[in-house]
């Protein structure tokens, strides 16, 4: 017999293994009915298998090496957090406006499915930003306090809020189709249910050996969740979160192995940041502007 931990040493990228590696090493020969022994710091095989025996211990050693974890990225939740907390200041500085204006405001951004489907495209974002009370308000802060910089730790802020803006407005969108004409609505929810699906999706494409495990769970989250704020209110608006769940996924899906974004996903961040912001102001104008006499 001969001792082939020398070629190992060669083949493999341990080349001092200790005594545990050149067990298990042994103990897969074996499984394979490779006729083995190892004694005095040797691995003996016959000679005439001893090539084999090598192919079969490289193979172990390639299905088994440590597949790298990605790295987040460094703790940015202060954006997210600066921008939750400039959004409650403004509503605030709304909120101490004329009632008369408060009451402009919502006419012109709330979701109309009527006015939506005949052209006011505009409702679908602008809602988002409207709410009905302060402890819908606190509740929908602290939801994307939380969901935003879980995901801006794998994806960049700016892609996190872009896909807000997106996954929201869609949602809106798809809802209002799907309701009855004079189905009215406010509320950044839509986008918190964006959120929750693009976590989802991401969660399944993360660990490609419990990819269909770790989607299940996700969505059994979301779900859960979904039921568990639509159950037994009246003013919760299940469609809207079911819809916004629904336009999150594929999006999650499209970028979920984005962890540590570098090179260009960095810059399709940072535009993306840039579109969600320009796509919520102009939104606002035109619901404004049309929301004038005459306009």
């Amino acid at each position: 017999m001969i001792d082939i931990l020398p070629t190992l040493a060669l083949a493999t990228s341990k080349h001092d293994p200790d005594k545990a590696t050149i067990r298990t090493w042994s103990l897969v020969l074996s499984s394979r009915r490779f006729l083995n022994r190892f004694e005095n710091g040797r691995l003996l095989v016959a000679p005439a298998l001893a090539k084999l025996a090598v192919q079969e211990i490289v193979s172990y050693e390639l299905e088994n090496r440590p597949r790298p974890r990605p790295v987040p990225l460094p703790d940015n939740s202060w954006v997210s957090l600066l921008v939750i907390a400039s959004f409650l200041a403004l509503t605030v500085w709304f909120d101490g406006q004329d009632p008369a204006q408060r009451v402009s405001w919502h006419l012109a951004g709330r979701v109309d499915a009527g006015r939506i489907l005949n052209g006011e495209w505009w409702r679908c974002v602008t809602a988002l930003f409207l709410h009905a009370d302060a402890g819908h308000l606190l509740a929908n802060a602290g939801a994307l306090a939380v969901l935003a910089s879980l995901l801006a730790r794998r994806i960049g802020s700016g892609l996190t809020w872009g896909l807000f803006v997106v996954s929201g407005s869609l949602g809106n969108a798809l809802n209002a189709w799907a309701q009855a004409p004079h189905h009215l609505s406010v509320g950044a929810s839509t986008g918190v249910f964006g959120l929750i699906g693009v976590l989802a999706a991401g969660a399944g494409r993360a660990e490609p050996g419990s990819r269909g495990k770790m989607l299940l769970l996700a969505l059994g989250f979301g779900f859960s969740l979904l039921a568990m704020l639509g159950a037994g209110e009246d003013r919760v608006d299940l469609g809207a979160h079911l819809f916004g769940l629904c336009c999150g996924l594929p999006f999650g899906f499209l970028i979920g192995g984005w962890h540590g974004i570098t090179g260009w996903r960095r810059w399709i961040g940072g535009m993306s940041g840039a579109a969600g912001l320009g796509l919520a102001i102009f939104a606002w104008a035109l619901a404004l502007g049309h929301a004038r006499p005459g306009g």
